[in-house]
Protein backbone atom coordinates (compact mmCIF):
# COMPACT_ATOMS: atom_id res chain seq x y z
CA UNK A 1 0.00 0.00 0.00
CA UNK A 2 2.77 2.44 0.97
CA UNK A 3 4.58 1.65 -2.27
CA UNK A 4 1.53 2.51 -4.35
CA UNK A 5 0.92 5.80 -2.56
CA UNK A 6 4.62 6.68 -2.76
CA UNK A 7 4.59 6.13 -6.52
CA UNK A 8 1.43 8.23 -6.89
CA UNK A 9 3.07 10.99 -4.85
CA UNK A 10 6.21 10.90 -7.00
CA UNK A 11 4.09 11.15 -10.15
CA UNK A 12 2.11 13.99 -8.56
CA UNK A 13 5.25 15.99 -7.82
CA UNK A 14 6.39 15.52 -11.40
CA UNK A 15 3.02 16.75 -12.67
CA UNK A 16 3.23 19.80 -10.40
CA UNK A 17 6.69 20.71 -11.66
CA UNK A 18 5.59 20.26 -15.27
CA UNK A 19 2.56 22.48 -14.66
CA UNK A 20 4.67 25.26 -13.12
CA UNK A 21 7.23 24.99 -15.93
CA UNK A 22 4.48 25.19 -18.54
CA UNK A 23 2.43 28.04 -17.04
CA UNK A 24 5.16 29.96 -15.22
CA UNK A 25 4.24 32.61 -12.65
CA UNK A 26 3.39 35.52 -14.94
CA UNK A 27 -0.30 34.60 -14.57
CA UNK A 28 -0.43 33.27 -11.02
CA UNK A 29 -4.21 32.76 -11.15
CA UNK A 30 -3.94 30.45 -14.16
CA UNK A 31 -1.05 28.59 -12.55
CA UNK A 32 -3.01 28.11 -9.31
CA UNK A 33 -5.96 26.73 -11.26
CA UNK A 34 -3.70 24.30 -13.07
CA UNK A 35 -2.09 23.14 -9.82
CA UNK A 36 -5.48 22.63 -8.21
CA UNK A 37 -6.51 20.37 -11.08
CA UNK A 38 -3.31 18.36 -10.70
CA UNK A 39 -3.71 18.03 -6.94
CA UNK A 40 -7.33 16.89 -7.27
CA UNK A 41 -6.28 14.29 -9.82
CA UNK A 42 -3.58 13.01 -7.46
CA UNK A 43 -6.01 12.84 -4.55
CA UNK A 44 -8.45 10.83 -6.68
CA UNK A 45 -5.65 8.41 -7.64
CA UNK A 46 -4.80 7.89 -3.97
CA UNK A 47 -8.45 7.28 -3.06
CA UNK A 48 -8.81 4.80 -5.90
CA UNK A 49 -5.69 2.97 -4.70
CA UNK A 50 -6.95 2.85 -1.11
CA UNK A 51 -10.29 1.41 -2.25
CA UNK A 52 -8.46 -1.15 -4.38
CA UNK A 53 -6.42 -2.25 -1.38
CA UNK A 54 -9.57 -2.59 0.73
CA UNK A 55 -11.19 -4.75 -1.94
CA UNK A 56 -8.06 -6.90 -2.17
CA UNK A 57 -8.06 -7.37 1.60
CA UNK A 58 -11.59 -8.79 1.43
CA UNK A 59 -10.59 -11.07 -1.47
CA UNK A 60 -7.49 -12.35 0.34
CA UNK A 61 -9.41 -13.16 3.54
CA UNK A 62 -10.40 -16.53 2.08
CA UNK A 63 -10.66 -18.40 5.37
CA UNK A 64 -12.88 -15.75 6.92
CA UNK A 65 -15.07 -15.57 3.81
CA UNK A 66 -15.42 -19.35 3.77
CA UNK A 67 -16.59 -19.36 7.39
CA UNK A 68 -19.16 -16.65 6.59
CA UNK A 69 -20.25 -18.33 3.37
CA UNK A 70 -19.15 -15.47 1.12
CA UNK A 71 -18.00 -16.38 -2.39
CA UNK A 72 -16.70 -14.37 -5.36
CA UNK A 73 -19.19 -13.80 -8.15
CA UNK A 74 -17.32 -11.30 -10.37
CA UNK A 75 -14.04 -9.43 -10.07
CA UNK A 76 -12.97 -5.91 -11.13
CA UNK A 77 -16.43 -4.46 -11.63
CA UNK A 78 -15.92 -0.77 -12.40
CA UNK A 79 -17.77 2.07 -10.67
CA UNK A 80 -17.66 5.87 -10.93
CA UNK A 81 -18.83 8.22 -8.19
CA UNK A 82 -18.78 12.03 -8.38
CA UNK A 83 -17.08 13.62 -5.37
CA UNK A 84 -16.03 17.15 -4.47
CA UNK A 85 -12.65 16.30 -6.02
CA UNK A 86 -14.18 15.10 -9.30
CA UNK A 87 -15.03 11.67 -10.69
CA UNK A 88 -13.68 8.86 -8.54
CA UNK A 89 -13.20 5.66 -10.55
CA UNK A 90 -12.38 2.31 -8.99
CA UNK A 91 -12.89 -1.45 -9.35
CA UNK A 92 -14.39 -3.77 -6.78
CA UNK A 93 -15.60 -7.34 -6.42
CA UNK A 94 -19.15 -8.65 -6.59
CA UNK A 95 -19.79 -11.22 -3.82
CA UNK A 96 -22.53 -13.75 -3.14
CA UNK A 97 -23.49 -13.93 0.51
CA UNK A 98 -24.49 -16.97 2.55
CA UNK A 99 -28.20 -16.23 2.16
CA UNK A 100 -27.87 -16.14 -1.63
CA UNK A 101 -28.08 -12.36 -1.96
CA UNK A 102 -25.48 -10.39 -3.93
CA UNK A 103 -23.43 -7.47 -2.63
CA UNK A 104 -20.48 -5.18 -3.32
CA UNK A 105 -18.90 -5.41 0.12
CA UNK A 106 -16.35 -2.72 -0.71
CA UNK A 107 -19.14 -0.23 -1.51
CA UNK A 108 -20.58 -0.84 1.95
CA UNK A 109 -17.15 -0.49 3.50
CA UNK A 110 -16.57 2.98 2.03
CA UNK A 111 -20.14 4.15 2.72
CA UNK A 112 -21.55 4.32 -0.82
CA UNK A 113 -25.10 3.17 -1.43
CA UNK A 114 -26.49 1.38 -4.45
CA UNK A 115 -27.28 3.77 -7.33
CA UNK A 116 -25.34 6.56 -5.60
CA UNK A 117 -23.80 8.43 -8.53
CA UNK A 118 -22.97 11.57 -6.54
CA UNK A 119 -21.65 11.26 -2.98
CA UNK A 120 -23.97 12.41 -0.21
CA UNK A 121 -21.37 14.89 1.03
CA UNK A 122 -21.28 16.62 -2.36
CA UNK A 123 -25.09 16.49 -2.61
CA UNK A 124 -25.36 18.20 0.79
CA UNK A 125 -22.99 20.95 -0.35
CA UNK A 126 -24.89 21.48 -3.61
CA UNK A 127 -28.27 21.61 -1.87
CA UNK A 128 -26.98 24.01 0.79
CA UNK A 129 -25.68 26.33 -1.92
CA UNK A 130 -29.08 26.46 -3.62
CA UNK A 131 -30.46 28.23 -0.56
CA UNK A 132 -28.65 31.40 -1.64
CA UNK A 133 -27.98 30.95 -5.36
CA UNK A 134 -29.37 29.42 -8.52
CA UNK A 135 -28.87 25.72 -9.14
CA UNK A 136 -26.59 26.41 -12.09
CA UNK A 137 -24.42 28.69 -9.97
CA UNK A 138 -24.32 26.07 -7.22
CA UNK A 139 -22.82 23.67 -9.77
CA UNK A 140 -20.30 26.30 -10.92
CA UNK A 141 -19.21 27.18 -7.40
CA UNK A 142 -18.53 23.59 -6.38
CA UNK A 143 -17.00 22.70 -9.75
CA UNK A 144 -18.88 19.39 -9.68
CA UNK A 145 -19.38 17.60 -13.03
CA UNK A 146 -23.16 17.44 -12.59
CA UNK A 147 -26.12 19.20 -14.21
CA UNK A 148 -28.47 21.67 -12.57
CA UNK A 149 -31.24 19.09 -13.02
CA UNK A 150 -29.24 16.75 -10.79
CA UNK A 151 -29.10 19.47 -8.14
CA UNK A 152 -32.85 19.99 -8.44
CA UNK A 153 -33.44 16.25 -8.04
CA UNK A 154 -31.31 16.20 -4.89
CA UNK A 155 -33.23 19.16 -3.48
CA UNK A 156 -36.55 17.39 -4.07
CA UNK A 157 -35.20 14.20 -2.51
CA UNK A 158 -33.98 16.07 0.58
CA UNK A 159 -35.61 15.04 3.82
CA UNK A 160 -37.38 17.72 5.87
CA UNK A 161 -34.88 20.17 7.33
CA UNK A 162 -36.35 21.77 10.44
CA UNK A 163 -34.72 23.89 13.12
CA UNK A 164 -34.74 22.36 16.58
CA UNK A 165 -35.61 24.74 19.42
CA UNK A 166 -33.54 24.87 22.61
CA UNK A 167 -34.78 26.15 25.95
CA UNK A 168 -33.33 29.54 26.92
CA UNK A 169 -31.93 30.11 30.41
CA UNK A 170 -33.44 33.57 30.83
CA UNK A 171 -36.92 34.23 29.43
CA UNK A 172 -37.43 37.92 28.55
CA UNK A 173 -40.44 39.87 29.77
CA UNK A 174 -41.43 40.71 26.19
CA UNK A 175 -41.56 38.76 22.95
CA UNK A 176 -42.10 40.24 19.51
CA UNK A 177 -43.64 38.15 16.75
CA UNK A 178 -43.50 39.34 13.14
CA UNK A 179 -45.90 37.65 10.71
CA UNK A 180 -46.46 38.13 6.99
CA UNK A 181 -46.65 36.26 3.66
CA UNK A 182 -44.66 36.00 0.46
CA UNK A 183 -46.46 35.63 -2.87
CA UNK A 184 -44.68 33.23 -5.22
CA UNK A 185 -45.25 32.20 -8.84
CA UNK A 186 -46.05 28.54 -9.52
CA UNK A 187 -45.99 26.61 -12.76
CA UNK A 188 -48.07 26.88 -14.88
CA UNK A 189 -49.30 30.49 -14.42
CA UNK A 190 -50.41 30.03 -10.84
CA UNK A 191 -49.42 31.54 -7.53
CA UNK A 192 -48.90 30.44 -3.95
CA UNK A 193 -48.62 32.04 -0.52
CA UNK A 194 -45.77 31.19 1.84
CA UNK A 195 -46.51 32.36 5.41
CA UNK A 196 -43.57 33.40 7.58
CA UNK A 197 -43.47 33.96 11.35
CA UNK A 198 -40.38 35.30 13.10
CA UNK A 199 -40.17 35.15 16.90
CA UNK A 200 -37.68 37.55 18.50
CA UNK A 201 -36.83 39.08 21.85
CA UNK A 202 -36.99 42.59 20.40
CA UNK A 203 -34.74 44.84 18.33
CA UNK A 204 -31.11 45.66 19.08
CA UNK A 205 -30.64 49.38 18.37
CA UNK A 206 -27.11 49.71 19.75
CA UNK A 207 -25.84 50.36 16.22
CA UNK A 208 -27.85 53.35 14.90
CA UNK A 209 -26.99 52.43 11.31
CA UNK A 210 -28.09 48.82 11.51
CA UNK A 211 -30.82 47.57 13.81
CA UNK A 212 -30.99 43.81 14.38
CA UNK A 213 -33.59 41.44 15.73
CA UNK A 214 -32.56 39.73 18.96
CA UNK A 215 -32.37 35.91 18.87
CA UNK A 216 -34.71 35.51 15.89
CA UNK A 217 -36.21 32.13 15.00
CA UNK A 218 -38.07 31.82 11.69
CA UNK A 219 -40.95 29.48 10.81
CA UNK A 220 -42.58 28.94 7.42
CA UNK A 221 -45.78 27.04 6.76
CA UNK A 222 -46.04 26.33 3.05
CA UNK A 223 -48.03 23.12 2.47
CA UNK A 224 -49.82 23.28 5.84
CA UNK A 225 -53.22 24.70 6.66
CA UNK A 226 -53.08 27.84 8.81
CA UNK A 227 -54.21 26.12 12.03
CA UNK A 228 -51.52 23.43 11.77
CA UNK A 229 -48.85 26.04 11.06
CA UNK A 230 -49.91 28.16 14.04
CA UNK A 231 -49.89 25.11 16.33
CA UNK A 232 -46.34 24.36 15.22
CA UNK A 233 -45.22 27.91 15.96
CA UNK A 234 -46.92 27.99 19.37
CA UNK A 235 -45.40 24.63 20.33
CA UNK A 236 -41.92 25.88 19.40
CA UNK A 237 -42.40 29.11 21.38
CA UNK A 238 -43.43 27.19 24.50
CA UNK A 239 -40.48 24.87 24.01
CA UNK A 240 -38.03 27.78 23.93
CA UNK A 241 -39.51 30.09 26.58
CA UNK A 242 -41.16 29.87 29.98
CA UNK A 243 -44.31 31.73 28.94
CA UNK A 244 -45.38 32.24 32.54
CA UNK A 245 -42.56 34.81 32.75
CA UNK A 246 -43.56 36.66 29.57
CA UNK A 247 -45.57 39.78 30.40
CA UNK A 248 -46.37 40.89 26.85
CA UNK A 249 -46.32 39.28 23.41
CA UNK A 250 -46.43 41.89 20.65
CA UNK A 251 -47.64 40.53 17.33
CA UNK A 252 -46.64 42.75 14.41
CA UNK A 253 -48.68 42.00 11.29
CA UNK A 254 -50.97 43.38 8.59
CA UNK A 255 -54.23 42.16 10.13
CA UNK A 256 -54.55 38.80 8.39
CA UNK A 257 -57.10 36.45 9.99
CA UNK A 258 -54.64 33.57 10.38
CA UNK A 259 -52.30 35.86 12.28
CA UNK A 260 -55.12 36.93 14.63
CA UNK A 261 -55.64 33.26 15.48
CA UNK A 262 -52.02 33.14 16.65
CA UNK A 263 -52.84 35.86 19.18
CA UNK A 264 -55.56 33.76 20.82
CA UNK A 265 -52.92 31.20 21.82
CA UNK A 266 -50.44 33.71 23.24
CA UNK A 267 -50.66 35.09 26.79
CA UNK A 268 -51.12 38.87 27.06
CA UNK A 269 -50.99 39.28 23.28
CA UNK A 270 -51.04 42.79 21.85
CA UNK A 271 -51.55 43.26 18.11
CA UNK A 272 -49.51 46.00 16.46
CA UNK A 273 -50.25 47.00 12.89
CA UNK A 274 -47.21 46.71 10.66
CA UNK A 275 -46.00 50.23 9.83
CA UNK A 276 -45.43 49.51 6.16
CA UNK A 277 -48.96 48.24 5.60
CA UNK A 278 -50.49 51.02 7.70
CA UNK A 279 -48.80 53.72 5.63
CA UNK A 280 -49.82 51.92 2.44
CA UNK A 281 -53.49 52.02 3.39
CA UNK A 282 -53.30 55.62 4.64
CA UNK A 283 -51.77 56.69 1.32
CA UNK A 284 -54.54 54.90 -0.55
CA UNK A 285 -57.07 56.81 1.56
CA UNK A 286 -55.45 60.23 1.08
CA UNK A 287 -55.09 59.72 -2.68
CA UNK A 288 -58.87 59.66 -3.06
CA UNK A 289 -60.54 62.77 -4.46
CA UNK A 290 -60.58 65.56 -1.86
CA UNK A 291 -59.11 63.39 0.90
CA UNK A 292 -55.62 64.92 1.13
CA UNK A 293 -56.68 67.95 3.26
CA UNK A 294 -57.97 65.55 5.92
CA UNK A 295 -54.63 63.73 6.32
CA UNK A 296 -53.61 65.56 9.49
CA UNK A 297 -56.92 65.29 11.33
CA UNK A 298 -57.40 61.63 10.33
CA UNK A 299 -53.98 60.73 11.72
CA UNK A 300 -54.75 62.68 14.89
CA UNK A 301 -58.07 60.88 15.33
CA UNK A 302 -56.33 57.52 15.01
CA UNK A 303 -53.56 58.51 17.41
CA UNK A 304 -56.15 59.60 19.98
CA UNK A 305 -58.21 56.43 19.32
CA UNK A 306 -61.20 58.63 18.51
CA UNK A 307 -63.18 56.47 16.09
CA UNK A 308 -66.16 58.83 16.10
CA UNK A 309 -63.99 61.68 14.81
CA UNK A 310 -62.42 59.33 12.26
CA UNK A 311 -65.88 58.31 11.02
CA UNK A 312 -66.92 61.97 10.79
CA UNK A 313 -63.96 62.82 8.57
CA UNK A 314 -64.66 59.77 6.40
CA UNK A 315 -68.26 60.96 5.99
CA UNK A 316 -66.95 64.24 4.63
CA UNK A 317 -64.59 62.44 2.26
CA UNK A 318 -67.23 60.05 0.94
CA UNK A 319 -69.35 62.93 -0.33
CA UNK A 320 -66.58 63.84 -2.78
CA UNK A 321 -66.34 60.38 -4.38
CA UNK A 322 -67.90 58.84 -7.45
CA UNK A 323 -69.38 55.32 -7.36
CA UNK A 324 -66.11 53.49 -8.03
CA UNK A 325 -64.14 55.59 -5.54
CA UNK A 326 -66.81 55.03 -2.90
CA UNK A 327 -66.29 51.28 -3.18
CA UNK A 328 -62.54 51.74 -2.66
CA UNK A 329 -63.21 54.03 0.30
CA UNK A 330 -65.60 51.55 1.93
CA UNK A 331 -62.98 48.80 1.58
CA UNK A 332 -60.39 51.02 3.27
CA UNK A 333 -62.76 52.02 6.07
CA UNK A 334 -63.63 48.37 6.65
CA UNK A 335 -59.90 47.58 6.99
CA UNK A 336 -59.38 50.40 9.50
CA UNK A 337 -62.43 49.38 11.50
CA UNK A 338 -61.47 45.69 11.67
CA UNK A 339 -57.92 46.52 12.76
CA UNK A 340 -58.58 49.69 14.76
CA UNK A 341 -56.90 48.63 18.03
CA UNK A 342 -53.72 47.39 16.33
CA UNK A 343 -53.54 50.57 14.21
CA UNK A 344 -53.90 52.79 17.28
CA UNK A 345 -51.22 50.71 19.01
CA UNK A 346 -48.84 51.30 16.10
CA UNK A 347 -49.48 55.07 16.09
CA UNK A 348 -48.84 55.37 19.83
CA UNK A 349 -46.36 52.60 20.59
CA UNK A 350 -42.92 53.18 22.05
CA UNK A 351 -41.72 49.60 21.55
CA UNK A 352 -39.63 48.40 18.62
CA UNK A 353 -40.65 49.18 15.09
CA UNK A 354 -42.02 46.61 12.69
CA UNK A 355 -39.81 44.79 10.19
CA UNK A 356 -42.21 42.28 8.64
CA UNK A 357 -41.51 43.36 5.06
CA UNK A 358 -37.69 43.26 5.39
CA UNK A 359 -37.94 39.82 7.00
CA UNK A 360 -40.08 38.53 4.14
CA UNK A 361 -37.75 40.11 1.60
CA UNK A 362 -34.54 38.74 3.10
CA UNK A 363 -35.75 35.33 4.26
CA UNK A 364 -38.06 34.30 1.41
CA UNK A 365 -38.40 36.76 -1.50
CA UNK A 366 -34.68 36.98 -2.17
CA UNK A 367 -34.73 33.41 -3.42
CA UNK A 368 -38.40 32.60 -4.09
CA UNK A 369 -40.07 35.55 -5.76
CA UNK A 370 -37.76 38.49 -6.42
CA UNK A 371 -36.48 37.17 -9.74
CA UNK A 372 -38.77 35.96 -12.57
CA UNK A 373 -38.98 32.42 -11.22
CA UNK A 374 -41.80 29.90 -11.31
CA UNK A 375 -41.72 26.89 -9.00
CA UNK A 376 -43.40 23.53 -8.85
CA UNK A 377 -45.40 22.95 -5.65
CA UNK A 378 -42.90 20.39 -4.46
CA UNK A 379 -39.89 22.52 -5.36
CA UNK A 380 -41.34 25.56 -3.58
CA UNK A 381 -42.02 23.51 -0.47
CA UNK A 382 -38.44 22.24 -0.30
CA UNK A 383 -36.87 25.61 -1.06
CA UNK A 384 -39.00 27.52 1.45
CA UNK A 385 -38.06 24.93 4.06
CA UNK A 386 -34.37 25.18 3.13
CA UNK A 387 -34.35 28.99 3.17
CA UNK A 388 -35.76 29.16 6.69
CA UNK A 389 -33.46 26.36 7.88
CA UNK A 390 -30.44 28.23 6.52
CA UNK A 391 -31.57 31.56 8.04
CA UNK A 392 -31.89 29.82 11.41
CA UNK A 393 -28.24 28.76 11.16
CA UNK A 394 -28.86 25.21 9.95
CA UNK A 395 -26.53 23.32 7.63
CA UNK A 396 -27.53 20.51 5.29
CA UNK A 397 -25.56 17.37 6.13
CA UNK A 398 -25.51 13.86 4.68
CA UNK A 399 -28.24 12.71 7.08
CA UNK A 400 -30.74 14.86 5.17
CA UNK A 401 -29.76 13.48 1.75
CA UNK A 402 -31.57 10.63 0.05
CA UNK A 403 -30.17 9.03 -3.08
CA UNK A 404 -33.61 8.69 -4.59
CA UNK A 405 -37.27 8.66 -3.67
CA UNK A 406 -40.04 6.24 -4.49
CA UNK A 407 -43.60 7.38 -5.18
CA UNK A 408 -44.51 6.16 -1.73
CA UNK A 409 -41.80 8.38 -0.25
CA UNK A 410 -43.21 11.41 -2.06
CA UNK A 411 -46.69 10.66 -0.72
CA UNK A 412 -45.33 10.23 2.81
CA UNK A 413 -43.44 13.52 2.54
CA UNK A 414 -46.58 15.32 1.43
CA UNK A 415 -48.73 13.89 4.21
CA UNK A 416 -46.06 14.55 6.83
CA UNK A 417 -45.80 18.21 5.82
CA UNK A 418 -49.57 18.60 5.67
CA UNK A 419 -49.76 17.47 9.30
CA UNK A 420 -47.01 19.84 10.37
CA UNK A 421 -43.38 19.22 11.21
CA UNK A 422 -42.89 16.13 13.34
CA UNK A 423 -40.43 17.76 15.72
CA UNK A 424 -42.85 20.58 16.59
CA UNK A 425 -45.75 18.16 16.92
CA UNK A 426 -43.62 16.24 19.41
CA UNK A 427 -43.04 19.43 21.40
CA UNK A 428 -46.81 19.99 21.53
CA UNK A 429 -47.51 16.43 22.68
CA UNK A 430 -44.94 16.72 25.48
CA UNK A 431 -46.37 20.07 26.60
CA UNK A 432 -49.93 18.72 26.66
CA UNK A 433 -48.78 15.67 28.60
CA UNK A 434 -47.02 17.84 31.19
CA UNK A 435 -50.13 20.01 31.62
CA UNK A 436 -52.67 17.19 31.94
CA UNK A 437 -50.47 14.86 33.95
CA UNK A 438 -52.70 11.87 33.21
CA UNK A 439 -55.94 13.52 34.36
CA UNK A 440 -59.07 12.65 32.44
CA UNK A 441 -61.46 15.38 33.65
CA UNK A 442 -61.93 19.05 32.79
CA UNK A 443 -60.89 20.35 36.23
CA UNK A 444 -57.40 20.74 34.79
CA UNK A 445 -58.58 24.04 33.30
CA UNK A 446 -59.07 25.43 36.83
CA UNK A 447 -55.49 24.80 37.95
CA UNK A 448 -53.18 27.72 38.69
CA UNK A 449 -50.29 25.98 36.92
CA UNK A 450 -52.03 25.69 33.57
CA UNK A 451 -49.95 27.62 30.96
CA UNK A 452 -51.76 30.71 29.75
CA UNK A 453 -51.67 29.65 26.10
CA UNK A 454 -53.91 26.68 26.88
CA UNK A 455 -56.66 28.89 28.34
CA UNK A 456 -56.67 31.74 25.81
CA UNK A 457 -59.13 32.01 22.96
CA UNK A 458 -61.87 29.64 21.90
CA UNK A 459 -61.50 25.91 22.39
CA UNK A 460 -61.56 24.91 18.74
CA UNK A 461 -59.98 22.31 16.50
CA UNK A 462 -57.17 24.80 15.78
CA UNK A 463 -55.74 24.60 19.26
CA UNK A 464 -53.25 22.16 20.66
CA UNK A 465 -55.44 21.77 23.71
CA UNK A 466 -58.39 20.30 21.85
CA UNK A 467 -56.10 17.70 20.33
CA UNK A 468 -55.14 16.64 23.82
CA UNK A 469 -58.76 16.68 24.98
CA UNK A 470 -59.78 14.47 22.07
CA UNK A 471 -57.11 11.96 23.07
CA UNK A 472 -58.27 11.99 26.67
CA UNK A 473 -61.90 11.45 25.67
CA UNK A 474 -60.86 8.41 23.68
CA UNK A 475 -59.26 6.79 26.70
Amino acid sequence: METIITQITVNLVEEILKSIEKNGVSDIGKTAESLLSVLKGGALDILSAVIGEADSAILNAKKERKIDGITVKQRNVPRTVVTSLGELKFNRTYFQLADGSMSYLTDQLIGIESFERVTKALCAELVQNTATMSMQKAVTVTGAPVSRQTVNNKLLAMQDVVTEVNRVEDTPSELHIFADEDHVHLRPKRSAIVPLVTVTEGIDTSDPKRHKTISPVHFQGYGMDNHTFIENVVAAIYEKYDMNKVEKVYIHADGGSWIKTLGTLMPNAVFVMDGFHLEKYLKKLFRLNGAAPYAGVVRKAIKESNFDAFAEYISSIVQKQDTMSKEKLFELVNYFQNNWDSIVERMNSTHCGSCTEPLISHTLSERLSRNPLAWSKEGLGKMAMLRVFEENGGRVTTEYIRISRKKSDRKNDFNALKNGFGIYNKYAEEQVRSVFGGKHDWSIFEGDNTPAAFTYGKITGTTILLKACARLKAV
